[in-house]
């Protein structure tokens, strides 16, 4: 099994109220991925709540049967419309993939 870890860091935005929309915009948009891609087993979302400076805002949790299956999930269209989509609302990302 892989795990595939990834954070986001969303752009400055005025308010936090604006933040936190802009955050569960994103969440909403990712969410819709295990619905399109039959490869992903377990997708999570979260919206940090610390405050902390060096925290990133959103993160995904998600597990896949085999490196194979996270490459077609990496290379598949609606994945890849949902990077294009991110990027309107997130200045940085990192990633980690791990055996488990």
């Amino acid at each position: 099994m892989i795990r595939h870890i990834v954070i986001f860091k969303l752009k400055e935005y005025t308010t936090t109220k604006e933040k936190f929309r802009a955050a569960e915009t994103v969440k909403a948009e990712l969410l819709t991925l295990p619905l399109k891609i039959s490869v992903i087993r377990d997708f999570e979302v979260g919206i940090n709540i610390s405050d902390d400076q060096t925290a990133y805002d959103i993160v995904i949790n998600s597990t896949f049967d085999s490196p194979e299956d996270l490459e077609i999930y990496r290379i598949h269209p609606d994945h890849q419309a949902c990077i294009a989509f991110n990027k309107n609302y997130t200045v940085r990302k990192a990633v980690v993939d791990y055996i488990f």
